[in-house]
C-alpha cells in the first residue's frame, strides 16, 4: 500500500528509504512531492536559490543502488563543490561559478543514492551567523519569517524545519551548522576534524571547516555521518551509531562565553534545564572551568580567519577577472581582508597564530581526559531578527562586535577540531527555540550520538512543527 502524500513530510530520511525498499513510494514521486513543497513554500523562505529539478528527475530515474540513503531528496548549502552545478558561496563575485570536479564528500554523497534537488542560500563565504546576502536576500525561519535561520547553513535549516525534506546539507567553520540547528529547532553535529571526507580542493593552514548535515531526527545524521565518512580517516571507524548506550557520563557544564560574557537569563535557564535533565538520566553534572586562555585563543583564531579570507577573495577577483574587490565583495569579507593586510605579511600573521591554536587544542584534549562531556550555551542569547546582519546597514567594527558577543561558544571546537552538536530541548519566551551544545574529544562521536538518543527519547522534539510547515 502506498504511503500517503500528506504523510510523507512527517518520515525522516531513514523512514523514507524504508518506503522506497517496500516499495510504498519511488524516488521519482519523492523528488516531484519535494519540488511541489518548494515551490509551494520557497517564496515566503528564501531558501532554495538554485534548482536543479532536471538533473533530480533523471538522477531519480536512474538506478541509485541500495545506500542506506538511497532515493532520498537532497540540498546542499552553496559552498558545496559539484560539477555543473552553479555554486556562489553567497557572493557575487562568484555568480557564474559552476565548478568542473566534484569533491569527495559530495561524490560519497550522491554515491550513497542522495538525489540532490537544489542549492540553499548561505551568507557570503559564509562570514556572518545569519543568512543574508546582496546577492540572494535574507532567508526566513519558518519558526517566525521575522526572524533569522542563523547561518551560515541557514537555508539548509529552513529546509528541514519547513518539512520540505527530512535531511540537508551543511558546513560548520565556526558554528554553521550548530548556529542554524539551535534558531530552527533541529539537530545538526559538527565532526572531528578529520573524520569526514574532504569538501573541497582547498588547503587551510589551519582546517576549520567541517561538512555535515542538518535533521530532524538523530538517525538521519548518524546515518549520514556513514555515508560522508572518510575510509582513510586516521580516527577509529565510527559507522553507524543506532541508538543509545548504558554508559553513564561525566558531565561538565561552563556558562562562560570566548569572551568571558554570560548567557542571557533565557539562555542560562535552558542549559540549567538541559543540565538538570541529564543528571535525570543518571549522568553526573557539575560546573567546571575550561583550562585555557579562551579570549587569546578566539584573537589568534580570527587573524588567522581574516588572513584566509583575504587570500580568498585575490584567488577569487584573479580568476574571476574582478576589476575592484567592492564589486563583488560585501562589507564584512572586505573589511576581513583590509584588517589582515594591516597587520603585516600575511604569512608571518599564520605563523604567530597556530603555536596559540595548538596548545588550546592539546589543553581542551587534557580537559576532556577528566570529562566525557562538555555542555554550554550554543548561543549567547535568544534569536535576533532579520536585518540585525544586513551588511549594508551595519558597519565592518560594529557587526564584527555584534557577530563575537552573539557566537561564544561553537567556534572553540572548530579551532580545537573537537566534536560538538547543537540538541532542541527548549523554548525562549516568544516559543522559538533555543538549542543546547554538547561537545566531546576528538573521534568520540559515538559518545555524544548516543546522548543524543537519549536526549531524543527523554524529551522528543522531532513532531514539533513551526508555522511555515508544508505538507
Amino acid at each position: 500500500m502506498a504511503a500517503p502524500r500528506t504523510e510523507l513530510s512527517f518520515y525522516d530520511a531513514v523512514g523514507l528509504t524504508t518506503l522506497i525498499r517496500t516499495k510504498q513510494v519511488t524516488p521519482g514521486e519523492l523528488v516531484e512531492e519535494t519540488i511541489r513543497k518548494i515551490e509551494a513554500i520557497n517564496p515566503k523562505l528564501n531558501a532554495v536559490i538554485y534548482k536543479v529539478y532536471e538533473r533530480a528527475r533523471e538522477r531519480a530515474s536512474a538506478a541509485l543502488g541500495s545506500g542506506p540513503l538511497a532515493g532520498v531528496p537532497f540540498v546542499v548549502k552553496d559552498n558545496a563543490t559539484i560539477a555543473g552545478i552553479r555554486l556562489t558561496r553567497g557572493s557575487r563575485a562568484l555568480r557564474d561559478n559552476v565548478p568542473k570536479k566534484t569533491a569527495p564528500f559530495f561524490a560519497a554523497t550522491e554515491n550513497a543514492g542522495l538525489i540532490v534537488i537544489g542549492v540553499t542560500n548561505m551568507p557570503e563565504m559564509g562570514l556572518i551567523d545569519g543568512t543574508e546576502n546582496v546577492l540572494y536576500g535574507p532567508t526566513t525561519n519558518p519558526w517566525d519569517l521575522a526572524y533569522s535561520p542563523g547561518g551560515s547553513s541557514g537555508g539548509s535549516a529552513a529546509c528541514v524545519a519547513a518539512g520540505i525534506l527530512p535531511l540537508a546539507h551543511g558546513t560548520d567553520g565556526g558554528g554553521s551548522i550548530r548556529i542554524p540547528a539551535s534558531h530552527c529547532g533541529l539537530f545538526g553535529l559538527k565532526a572531528s576534524r578529520g573524520r569526514l571526507l574532504p569538501e573541497s580542493f582547498a588547503a587551510r593552514s589551519w582546517p576549520r571547516l567541517v561538512g555535515g548535515g542538518l535533521s530532524r531526527t538523530v538517525r538521519d545524521s548518524a546515518m549520514y555521518l556513514r555515508v560522508i565518512e572518510d575510509p582513510n580517516s586516521q580516527l577509529p571507524k565510527l559507522g553507524f551509531v543506532a541508538g543509545k548506550s548504558p554508559r553513564r557520563l561525566k558531565i561538565a557544564v561552563t556558562y562562560e562565553g570566548m569572551q568571558g560574557q554570560a548567557p542571557h537569563p533565557e539562555v542560562r535557564k535552558a542549559i540549567v534545564n538541559t543540565a538538570r535533565l541529564c543528571g535525570e538520566l543518571g549522568h553526573t553534572v557539575d560546573e567546571a572551568k575550561l583550562p585555557l586562555d579562551q579570549a587569546a585563543v578566539s584573537d589568534a583564531a580570527c587573524r588567522l580567519a581574516a588572513v584566509e579570507v583575504a587570500r580568498e577573495m585575490d584567488a577569487i577577483a584573479k580568476t574571476t577577472g574582478l576589476r575592484t574587490l567592492e564589486q563583488g565583495f560585501e562589507s564584512r569579507a572586505l573589511g576581513l581582508r583590509e584588517e589582515a593586510m594591516r597587520r603585516g605579511p600575511l604569512d608571518e600573521q599564520v605563523a604567530a597564530a597556530l603555536p596559540t591554536l595548538r596548545a588550546a587544542t592539546v589543553a581542551l584534549d587534557q580537559f576532556f581526559h577528566d570529562w566525557d562531556v562538555l555542555l554550554t550555551p550554543v548561543l549567547r542569547a535568544p534569536i535576533f531578527k532579520i536585518g540585525r546582519r544586513d551588511q549594508t546597514k551595519f558597519p565592518f567594527k560594529e557587526l564584527d562586535n555584534i557577530l563575537h558577543d552573539y557566537v561564544a561558544y561553537t567556534s572553540l571546537h572548530n579551532i580545537c577540531g573537537t566534536i560538538a552538536m547543537s540538541v532542541p530541548l527548549h523554548r525562549d519566551s516568544n516559543g522559538l527555540p533555543i538549542g543546547s551544545q554538547f561537545a566531546a574529544r576528538i573521534g568520540a562521536e559515538a559518545i555524544l550520538l548516543a546522548l543524543a538518543y537519549e536526549l531524543e527519547e527523554a524529551h522528543p522534539w522531532a513532531d514539533k512543527r513551526p508555522p511555515a510547515f508544508v505538507t
